[in-house]
């Protein structure tokens, strides 16, 4: 085997990422596998859950090719009523409390029509699994909710609650392997196959939930939907912070238009080097989401 085809084959081989936000919806949100998510928000909400149902989305990956800059969030409904909003944040926007607000706000809305009594209105959680910090103390798993200023022992809005998981400060910690939340984390954060390995052993379902992480890596087109969701985030990170750099002397918007401008230059600049390394057309198509016409232009 030449060694193209060995960087090939390892390629293929490697496991995706669970904290890629693509392949996490691919691998939670697939009908049959309900039973992963069941049992990491079951020890993280601390509370028995008898029927759960998953939002399966069946059209998720034309979802990413055509919003590729847009949110993708697990939903997930407990015990007939109590909504759940999951969702996987790789970079640091400086603005995930209000981002979190704007979710569980949006969930709660959805929920009455015109003239309903609020009285209908369930409770709502969302979960934020974040891969930077947000607070200066140092457990990884932070609960809020609203309190009254001069007594918070007392809560004031049940309606919604926020976990906020900072994966930087759990990879720090030590953590109890028999801890089906420490398992499902270390699991999801990808980042320590010694510890993954540790928490298998004590969790059948991170076993199975493992399982299927190695069929879907070996799964073409899950592959490429991951490539092409890193590819999408890392253009939006550098056009926001190419835009915000320029948006203090020019205006945040001409700022931005900069940036995204910048960022597909840099990708025509891709696609112009997979071109001449002679990868599939076809292929160059699902990673891009260009057509075959817009690659064919930036190939003169």
């Amino acid at each position: 085997m030449n060694t193209k085809s060995k960087n090939e084959e390892n390629i293929k081989n490697e496991k995706l990422s669970v904290k890629n936000d693509a392949v996490f919806k691919l691998l939670f949100g697939k009908k049959g596998n309900e039973e992963f998510i069941k049992d990491f928000l079951s020890n993280l909400l601390k509370m028995e859950i008898k029927e759960i149902e998953v939002d399966h989305d069946v059209a998720l990956a034309k979802k990413i090719k055509e919003d590729k800059y847009g949110v993708l969030d697990l939903k997930a409904k407990l015990n007939g009523d109590l909504e759940v909003d999951i969702e996987i944040q790789l970079k640091d926007y400086d603005n995930m409390i209000q981002r979190a607000t704007f979710y569980s706000t949006r969930m709660i809305s959805s929920q009455l029509l015109k003239g309903d009594d609020y009285k209908k209105i369930k409770p709502v959680i969302v979960v934020a699994i974040l891969n930077f910090d947000v607070f200066k103390f140092d457990e990884y798993i932070t609960k809020s909710a609203l309190v009254p200023e001069n007594h918070r022992e007392y809560t004031i809005d049940t309606l919604q609650t926020y976990y906020y998981i900072e994966l930087p400060k759990f990879r720090k910690s030590k953590i109890d392997a028999k801890n089906s939340v420490a398992g499902w984390l270390a699991f999801i954060d990808s980042e320590d196959e010694e510890r993954i390995a540790h928490v298998m052993e004590n969790n059948e379902k991170i076993k199975k939930a493992n399982e299927e992480l190695e069929i879907l890596s070996a799964d073409k087109e899950a592959r490429e939907l991951a490539e092409f969701r890193e590819s999408s985030l890392r253009e939006m990170a550098s056009a926001k912070n190419y835009g915000y750099s320029l948006g203090k002397e020019e205006g945040l918007r001409d700022g931005l238009k900069k940036g995204e401008e910048k960022a597909r230059k840099e990708k025509y600049e891709m696609i112009k080097s997979m071109l001449k390394k002679n990868i599939n057309i076809n292929d160059i198509i699902e990673i891009s989401g260009l057509t075959k016409e817009e690659i064919e232009k930036i190939n003169k």
